[in-house]
């Protein structure tokens, strides 16, 4: 099930900017990544430490630094001498359960946010967090595990088509920004089937265990809102930035990934109502089961209790007692029983209750 917040218990008492590792180790130990490239050229290469990495930042060119691995805080806190970062921003990107945010200094811009993927096996919902530091000439991105979702971006890039190889970091950050949204979406296409198909099951007389289910998923779609909500507000900044880390002739890239987030965080409200409606049919369809079988009952009952009535006048032990020796007597009091029967079926067939 999703976990909505990490236990803390290691940064409790610690004074700001202590860095430390909030989450689980993803890998053994951090890889570095490089993808440097302008218009004409294209260098990859894995260096081994980040003071290598930051040999290759030039001016007229793009340096993509990729981070994978959070769990090294020795590795972290060189990364903020080297590119001037501060602690607290630095013990942001440590802690995985942080709520998306986007912050700026006058060198550079860090947005964190949480890329989500649905687990088709485990049938749940898995986030890692990465955290982009932007600059005019390089966007470093930090993630908890090697492999991600930017492959094909990669690709683009060795292949030079489109505008990648032309653009500077800020259309990089948004091709990586508009991926992570893009699978939002599809992520939640993929609840959001998943939901609508349960809703027909709602009224099949066997419900074994859809309750489980739709408490399941409205978890799920509520972690979902936890976590792109907030990315309605960095992209909004990113629009309205005046500090000129977004060139203003990729402003309507960002406009249109607004455009998506919207999109994604309003399609999360519409089956969260979804899921309220439903658990709401459920809990109706069980109460009206209930009232059906008690309706069922109390007809049972209001055809035993005259009956009832009859058999124990007659079944009381006194010595005088009309028609006890009658000879037809046994006769007549099962015609008096259907009789009464036949009545109150007529009755109740009357007054349409049955």
């Amino acid at each position: 099930m999703a976990q909505f917040l990490n236990d803390r218990k290691q940064a409790s008492g610690k004074i700001p900017g202590s860095l430390i590792h909030l989450g689980t180790k993803k890998i053994d130990s951090p890889r570095l990544r490089i993808m440097h490239y302008n218009q004409d050229e294209l260098v990859e290469a894995e260096p081994e430490t980040l003071e290598k990495c930051r040999s290759f930042i030039a001016a007229n060119s793009v340096t993509w630094i990729n981070i994978d691995g959070l769990h090294d805080a020795e590795m972290i806190q060189k990364l903020g001498e080297l590119f001037n970062i501060h602690g607290i921003l630095l013990e942001d990107m440590l802690d995985t359960g942080q709520r998306p945010k986007i912050a700026e200094t006058e060198d550079l811009m860090v947005v964190i946010l949480k890329v989500i993927d649905y687990d088709e096996k485990s049938q749940k919902l898995v986030s890692e967090q990465i955290s982009m530091i932007l600059d005019d000439n390089y966007l470093i991105t930090l993630q908890e595990r090697v492999g991600d979702q930017f492959d094909h971006i990669r690709d683009r890039i060795r292949k030079g088509n489109g505008r990648a190889r032309r653009k500077n970091a800020d259309y990089l950050t948004y091709l990586l920004l508009d991926t992570i949204v893009d699978n939002y979406l599809n992520n939640i296409e993929i609840l959001g089937n998943i939901i609508e198909k349960m809703e027909s099951r709602i009224f099949l007389p066997k419900q074994n265990g859809l309750m489980k289910e739709i408490y399941k998923h409205k978890t799920e779609i509520n972690f979902l809102r936890k976590n792109i909500r907030p990315v309605i507000e960095i992209v909004h900044h990113l629009i309205e930035n005046e500090s000129g880390f977004i060139a203003d002739d990729n402003l309507k890239y960002f406009r249109d990934l607004n455009d998506l987030v919207v999109q994604a965080s309003e399609t999360i409200e519409i089956y969260q109502v979804m899921l309220n409606d439903q658990m709401m049919i459920y809990h109706a369809s069980l109460d009206s089961r209930a009232n059906e079988i008690m309706k069922v009952l109390t007809i049972f009952s209001a055809f035993f209790i005259p009956l009832t009535f009859v058999a124990g006048v007659y079944g009381m032990n006194f010595d005088n007692f009309p028609e006890l020796h009658f000879k037809y007597g046994y006769l007549y009091f099962w015609i008096l029983m259907v009789a009464i029967v036949l009545s109150l079926l007529v009755y109740f067939r009357k007054r349409k209750w049955f």
